[in-house]
């Protein structure tokens, strides 16, 4: 009985280590860049909230540019950080971002920060609100093994040397407006 305990406890060590995972402190309170509205430069103060999106790849995927990119260029969110303080473009969270789909463990992958200056508790609620703006950055961005033992001390977030720019969301109806107006322009292409 001893033996199958013992023997299940280490394979259940070696199987919890098999599962990757890093993590990084999110305080870019020393950095000359950071969360703006509108421009560079424009530091938001207030409340927002974060999503942190984690992709297992050495670069930033070219042409990154909108939130709905990050799932079909293979992000995966790892944490949402609602109802967070902003002060003058900067944000200092006590405790490390975990990400556990960090893989192989503790190595570098593309960080992709999404922020909406609201309290509403995720992006797409947070981008839906009227007035709302909201804007993505990304980046690479080392890790740690918070798994390890004894765990290292994460690194800071490395953030780039540009803001990450929250910009108006465009409202459903302007999607709608769009649509209609490419519709119109094919249907009297095809009569001519």
């Amino acid at each position: 009985m001893k033996k199958l305990l013992l023997t299940s406890l280490v394979l259940a060590g070696f199987a919890a280590g098999a599962f990757a995972q890093g993590s990084f402190v999110l305080d870019n309170s020393s950095f000359a860049n950071g969360i703006s509205v509108l421009t560079s430069g424009n530091y938001y103060t207030g409340t927002a909230g974060i999503e942190v999106w984690e992709l297992n790849a050495a670069a930033v995927p070219a042409g990154l540019t909108s939130y709905a990119q990050l799932q079909t260029d293979g992000f995966t969110l790892e944490q949402t950080l609602a109802s967070q303080s902003i002060n003058v473009g900067s944000i200092s969270l006590g405790n490390p971002i975990l990400m556990k789909d960090v893989s192989p463990a503790g190595t570098p992958v593309v960080v992709a920060l999404a922020a909406w200056n609201n309290a509403q508790p995720t992006y797409a609620a947070g981008a839906a609100v009227t007035g709302a703006d909201s804007g993505i950055l990304a980046f690479v961005q080392p890790t740690a093994n918070y798994n390890a033992t004894p765990p290292p001390t994460p690194p800071g977030v490395a953030w780039p040397n540009q803001d990450l720019i929250m910009v108006p969301t465009p409202e459903p109806s302007i999607f709608a407006l769009t649509g209609l107006g490419a519709a119109a322009l094919l249907i009297f292409r095809r009569r001519k």
